[in-house]
């Protein structure tokens, strides 16, 4: 509980950030901001996400007493990247190349994103040694003061830019909160090697070309639909794709967090097949939460706009969000359930394969039918692109893996599903906004809830049960 607490504080927050900076920004501005967070976001991964992946894999607990050079050779490397960067934007604004951004929105993405880059670093440091406490609390402050500076920036300023830049500032903050509980003593040149980064190198740089593609596709999306029907179009589509960005990505981590440290712990100490299955049983686990999630959204967006989307981007959010939940849904599936087949095999070159399918789908959809031009193909083509990614990892992962997640278990989530939608749907446009958002979340929930019960989907009704009686066992009982 202590890891998962700063993911549903932090999970609340991101829905505020995004809904509030929209609405002191307005649909234009904000759709210039989004462009620049969408580009902190595609620098971050292309040059730095390898670090941090690299730092979950292979910085355990152990690893850090018999072999302190991973450590030193991590935190070199980051330094490099991050210098390297500050170099290259330095070149390109004195050539004056600014890529159709204002230079100061230019200039403040890359330093977000390599601020962005040394949270997620720290934060891969403090999983691999099981600081769970330290990991919520860098979660916490970053939640808390990012909200807290973006939107008053947004709210003072008005300017994408320094909005950023508050980003940024926040990021730093929490960082520094925890820095002294995650160092591992002065940074040691000459303990770091060589071969290690080359080691890293050939681990992360798949993955990184995968993930870059997947943050440049959002990228590109608002970035065509802003040239061909201008900045508030953008902003609107922003928004939407903004919160499912932000959010699904979010629950795929933390369900990653709390399941793939598990997954290599077994493997480490009972062996490959009790992890790979695991991994089978996971990814029951990970589409009952993601499932429900996405469908749940759908099912309740007009009360949710009508009370949380400030007015200006009211009608256009809900038109947008419909078509690319279920990309959001996909993503989060892929990241949770499916990448830890190739993680633990180290086949990482199948997410730079899938991520060129995935652009190549999401441009199809986006020129190669009629209406092209129209704005909501930018979300369906989004979505397009995502599902695309999903289906042909999932098929290879299943092929290679030698364990399937039970069909009963399968058909137990979707029958659950539609009792949910079942029970929501009809409370639609009933009832004022809050009170019908309510009672949608409170019987939707029951409704899934029970489901899962009756069918005893991955078997919880009988871990219940046994719980229960266990607990009964240790009770002491009254003397008569």
């Amino acid at each position: 509980m202590t890891i998962l607490l700063p993911f549903l504080v932090n999970a609340a927050l991101n829905f505020a950030l995004g809904l509030l900076i929209a609405l002191f920004l307005g649909p234009a501005a904000f759709g210039l901001y989004a462009i620049g967070a969408a580009l902190v976001v595609l620098v971050n991964t292309a040059a730095l996400d390898w670090l941090k992946l690299s730092a979950v894999r292979f910085y355990t607990a152990q690893a850090r007493e018999s072999d302190p050079g991973i450590r030193a050779t991590l935190d070199l490397l980051f330094a490099a990247v991050a210098l390297t960067l500050c170099l290259l934007l330095a070149v390109a604004l004195l050539a004056g190349f600014e890529g159709g951004l204002p230079a100061s929105l230019l200039g403040a993405a890359v330093f977000a994103a390599i601020g962005a880059g040394w949270f997620d670093y720290h934060g891969a440091i403090a999983r691999a040694r099981f600081l769970d406490t330290t990991y919520a609390r860098l979660i916490f402050v970053r939640a808390v003061v990012v909200l807290v500076l973006m939107v008053g920036g947004a709210w003072l300023t008005r300017d994408p830019a320094l909005v950023l830049l508050a980003g940024l500032a926040g990021t730093v903050a929490s960082v520094l909160s925890v820095r002294r509980r995650l160092s591992d003593g002065p940074l040691s040149m000459t303990a770091a090697r060589r071969e290690l980064a080359r080691d890293f190198l050939r681990y992360g740089l798949p993955l990184v070309a995968g993930n870059a593609v997947y943050s440049l596709i959002p990228l590109l999306n608002r970035s065509l639909l802003a040239q061909a029907h201008g900045l508030a179009e953008s902003g609107y589509f922003s928004l939407a794709s903004d919160i499912g960005l932000r959010l699904f990505p979010m629950l795929a981590t933390m369900l990653e967090i709390v399941l793939l440290r598990e997954v290599i712990r077994l493997d480490e100490t009972r062996g490959r097949r009790a992890a790979q299955r695991r991994i089978a049983g996971n990814m029951v686990l990970v589409l009952a939460v993601v499932l429900p999630a996405a469908l749940g959204f759908w099912l309740v967006l007009p009360a949710f706009e009508a009370l949380f989307v400030p007015p200006g981007f009211r009608g256009h959010f809900a038109r947008f969000m419909a078509p690319l939940l279920p990309g959001f849904a996909a993503i989060a599936l892929f990241q949770a359930a499916i990448y830890p087949v190739f993680l633990l095999e180290k086949r990482t070159w199948v997410a730079a394969v899938v991520a060129v399918i995935g652009l190549a789908a999401n441009l199809t959809w986006l020129f190669g039918a009629p209406g092209a031009a129209e704005p909501l193909r930018f979300a369906a083509a989004q979505s397009a692109g995502f599902l695309a990614v999903l289906l042909v990892t999932a098929l290879i992962a299943l092929r290679a893996l030698p364990f399937r997640p039970p069909l009963r278990d399968l058909a137990g989530l979707m029958l659950a599903s539609g009792a949910m939608a079942l029970a929501v749907w009809p409370l639609q446009g009933r009832l004022p906004p809050l009170p019908e958002l309510a009672l949608q979340i409170g019987l939707g929930g029951l409704a899934y809830g029970a489901v899962l019960l009756a069918c005893d989907v991955a078997r919880w009704r009988t871990g219940l049960r046994l719980r229960w009686l266990a607990r009964r066992a240790r009770a002491p009982r009254n003397p008569v």
